[in-house]
């Protein structure tokens, strides 16, 4: 898959990253003393968080803790990411 365009690249990083992170988690489940499968957890973790955070910058928040409510709930106020036309 090509992403189309920066918003999609960053969900697909978002979206690798996330599965990463889990198969990781789930692994560390039986093997938890593996020091690689640590340290690769890690970095996946961190990866992940970058990505979420640089789609929250720039797009809005892509889930509903990273949303803000100053004056008022702005979660709204963007198009959901299945609204979104590639």
């Amino acid at each position: 898959m090509t992403p189309a365009n920066n918003r999609e690249a960053l969900l697909w990083q978002v979206q690798m990253t996330s599965f990463a992170v889990d198969e990781a988690r789930l692994y560390l489940d039986t093997h938890p003393c593996d020091a690689t499968a640590l340290a690769q957890y890690g970095q996946m973790r961190d990866m992940r968080l970058n990505a979420v955070n640089a789609y929250n910058a720039q797009y809005g928040p892509l889930t509903t803790d990273a949303a803000t409510a100053n004056n008022r709930w702005a979660w709204v106020d963007n198009p959901w990411p299945w609204e979104v036309e590639v």
